[in-house]
């Protein structure tokens, strides 16, 4: 009972595992969708996944010296560079045209006189990876394990993932209208 007490089982963390859990799964079954119907749901995911993420308490990161006596199976990327580059390449065709966009928000934006051409497929398959981990090891229900995971969650929401959801938000919408609007 003790471990459902500690800061990875607070109802915060549970509540943003099943939607990031639906979300992963959503993702892996997306290629074999319409890309109006992946596009619409992810439309819907992506403010949720923001909401949920912005949500979840702040823990410091587990003692490394405990975490070595943990299973290393456990603190592994569940996402392989394969699993991301094949997720990646299905999403990219199956989004074809409306898979690009320009982000003008990017940091790198100051430094080029070119417009910085970002991808929707690229964002999403950044989150679904940053999510996928996650839950993960969540899954293992070692304490420590779960909060390492969600250290290093809160840590990419603020530099990497949160940001992605931000940006690819407003190509989504504009994805959406252009499909609906050829349909």
């Amino acid at each position: 009972m003790e471990d459902f007490q500690t800061i990875g089982y607070r109802k915060e963390v549970v509540e943003f595992v099943a939607v990031a859990k639906e979300y992963c799964d959503f993702m892996e079954a997306a290629p074999n969708m319409k890309a109006s119907d992946v596009l619409r749901r992810i439309q819907k995911f992506i403010p949720l996944l923001y909401l949920k993420g912005s949500l979840l308490p702040s823990v410091e990161t587990a003692d490394d010296d405990l975490l070595d006596t943990i299973d290393v199976r456990l603190t592994e990327d569940a996402v392989t560079e394969e699993d991301y580059t094949y997720l990646f390449s299905q999403l990219q065709a199956l989004f074809g045209e409306y898979d690009e966009y320009l982000e003008v928000f990017d940091d790198n934006m100051q430094y080029s006189e070119a417009p910085i051409v970002h991808s929707i497929a690229e964002k999403t398959c950044d989150i679904y990876q940053d999510l996928k981990n996650f839950t993960h090891a969540f899954r293992s229900g070692v304490p420590e394990v779960i909060e390492e995971a969600l250290w290093t969650l809160n840590d990419n929401f603020e530099l990497y993932w949160g940001k992605s959801c931000a940006e690819v938000l407003r190509a989504v919408h504009g994805a959406v209208y252009k499909v609906t609007q050829e349909e």
